[in-house]
């Protein structure tokens, strides 16, 4: 008997100018229930396949739905592209939809005319149930976490539940990917995969998305199942390292420490990293936690340090201390693990542009003082600015609001709904509170100076390159690039951007960023 067909597409992350690939973690999350219930499971994304949507097309014509995952930003553009190509070519298939944007504007995304059914959350455990009642043509009802067009086109939500225990499903089915195709080169490995090993994150920082749409809430696979699956990667496609997408990999340091301990033990060798943490419980984490961090692999931990301010800390509800960063980046440089900061500019405080600049700039003052003392080119750590970015159900989000923010009223009207404008040059910026200098500032610093710091980026990137003369380019002409920012930092000197100009021109045409 033939196996009923699940089609699911995992939209492309930036535009075309941008490529990017890697593991599509979200997919495969919601697909492990249904390959134990023994359903044919595709999984399609542009870069795993030459045409990718005539393939979407193909898989679809005996599918039982199409299901599709986005966070805000492009990748909404890019699935309603898909879905209104599905919808012509197979007007009745159900599309469902889940991810980051559906699971925190549901109502609005059901609106539009390309999406059925949102899944809200978690949605392993729902997913499944929703294909198994679309296949048997009964009502959703009984799904908690889900909104959907019933048949006289009502919208229904059905209550909200917290998140499952991940222990209770199976591992993820990497075999449904090429892996090849997925694999990355890091800066701590030429094999790199992407792992997931917790969902949700317990704490209430205002200007996240996950207090809303995991209520505060912690469930992370036990340090075996962890050891298990990172052994069974290693072996089957000879990777040599990890990167972990956590929301927060370090809330129970117990765990971390029978993971790291686990892998020593039975000797897999591997190095991971882009674990995400937070510095008030990893400065309080004992040393035979980090030796053991250290010996396993651990090369870099992110963490969101967002401001050299702590008054901006206690307005955002960070529960940190401003000077908890320089214990954590001694510890970090203690155990060689490098440190890759996050921090948030452009936090509004009223709906005066005059009084938001002076605050903004303080932003600024406080949050570069502190990045300047952590700069160590021995130790490599990497620093990223964002402006912040209003999600609609946070707790600044009414401040925003307030401060001039007009949301978007529309599914569409989110895929254009970037921190930052893709070109730092372009006029338009939603943010009213901040000016368009303070805004190329933020793009100046985080892609060009402190792009351009970061050493083993430029060492990667540089071992893609197969041409000695074009290495050659490469290095010379980063060199001379390097020597212009570490000149306008040490000056503070953001005026006059012709050098960032020509960067970002040059950026547009190479594809090793």
């Amino acid at each position: 008997m033939r196996k009923k067909k699940v089609v699911l597409y995992f939209p492309r992350v930036f535009s075309d100018t941008r490529p990017w690939h890697g593991v599509p973690l979200s997919l495969l999350a919601i697909s492990r229930n249904l390959v134990k219930q023994d359903y044919d499971v595709k999984i399609v994304a542009d870069f795993l396949f030459k045409n990718h949507i005539e393939e979407i097309l193909n898989q679809c014509k005996d599918s039982l739905c199409l299901g599709l995952t986005c966070m805000t930003g492009f990748q909404i553009y890019d699935a309603l592209r898909i879905a209104e190509a599905v919808r012509s070519f197979k007007p009745d298939l159900p599309i469902v939809w889940g991810g980051w944007h559906p699971s925190i504007l549901p109502v609005e995304t059901i609106k539009d005319s390309h999406v059925d059914v949102v899944v809200r959350g978690q949605g392993e455990r729902k997913f499944s149930e929703v294909v198994r009642r679309l296949c048997e043509g009964k009502d959703l009802g009984e799904i908690p976490g889900v909104t959907y067009k019933n048949d006289k086109g009502k919208i229904v939500s059905t209550p909200d539940c917290l998140p499952e225990d991940i222990n209770n499903f199976p591992p993820y089915p990497y075999h449904l990917i090429d892996v090849e195709k997925c694999l990355d080169v890091t800066e701590y490995g030429q094999r790199t995969i992407q792992y997931i090993s917790s969902y949700g994150c317990p704490h209430r920082c205002g200007f996240c998305t996950e207090p809303i749409v995991n209520k505060r809430h912690w469930t992370g696979l036990s340090a075996e199942r962890v050891v298990e699956d990172w052994g069974h990667l290693y072996k089957k496609y000879k990777i040599d390292s990890i990167a972990v997408y956590d929301s927060n990999f370090f809330v129970d340091k117990e765990r971390v420490y029978k993971i790291c301990s686990g892998l020593l033990k039975k000797n897999i060798k591997i190095k991971w990293g882009n674990a995400n943490g937070r510095i008030s419980q990893l400065v309080k984490y004992e040393p035979e936690i980090w030796e053991a961090m250290e010996k396993s692999g651990c090369q870099m931990i992110l963490t969101g340090a967002e401001s050299g301010s702590q008054e901006i800390l206690n307005f955002i509800h960070k529960d940190s201390e401003v000077g908890l960063i320089r214990p954590f980046s001694e510890l970090c440089k203690k155990y060689h693990i490098r440190i890759f900061y996050s921090y948030l500019i452009g936090l509004p405080v009223t709906g005066s542009l005059k009084k938001n600049e002076k605050f903004i700039e303080n932003q600024f003052e406080y949050t570069l003082g502190q990045i300047g003392e952590m700069i160590d080119e021995k130790q490599g750590n990497r620093f990223s600015i964002s402006i912040y970015t209003p999600y609609p159900g946070s707790d600044l989000y009414s401040l925003a609001l307030k401060c001039g923010f007009k949301a978007p009223k529309s599914l569409i009207g989110w895929s254009n709904f970037m921190a930052v404008p893709e070109d730092a040059f372009e006029k338009d910026i939603t943010r009213k509170w901040i000016t368009r200098s303070q805004a190329l500032r933020v793009s100046m610093l985080t892609q060009y100076v402190f792009g351009l710091m970061d050493l083993p980026t430029r060492d990667r990137i540089s071992g893609k390159i197969t041409s000695p003369m074009n290495r050659f380019l490469f290095l010379f002409f980063w060199n001379i690039g390097l020597r212009i920012v570490k000149l306008r930092w040490k000056k503070r000197f953001w005026s006059i951007p012709l050098d960032f100009w020509i960067f970002t021109q040059v950026k547009k045409y190479m594809k090793f960023f």
